[in-house]
């Protein structure tokens, strides 16, 4: 019973699947411009980005035609959040009092 139920929205999971995919390659292409171009454009779309691509991906991977495509959206957003902390660490050891 309960996989018929979950066949009936197998379309939204792989929907939310590559929302979460489109999501973090947008974060990525943030995160590029805003280190090449030295402009600071992480302001609340950054964020709001990655908060919403994260519970996306969690969404697909429950079903077997979109958890690739879930498990390719959180490892983006979890590079982007181990790599800022690896660079906010750093630049602090750099210059802890500016």
């Amino acid at each position: 019973m309960e996989l018929v139920t979950l066949k009936r929205f197998e379309k939204g999971f792989v929907t939310a699947g590559w929302f979460g995919v489109i999501g973090g390659l947008c974060l990525l292409l943030l995160l590029n411009i805003t280190l090449l171009t030295n402009i600071d454009l992480t302001n609340n779309n950054f964020y709001l980005l990655m908060y919403l691509t994260a519970p996306l991906s969690v969404i697909a991977l429950f079903s077997k035609k979109s958890r690739s495509l879930g498990l390719w959206g959180l490892s983006v957003v979890l590079f982007i959040m181990i790599f800022t902390g690896i660079i906010f660490i750093i630049g602090w050891i750099v210059v802890p009092f500016p």
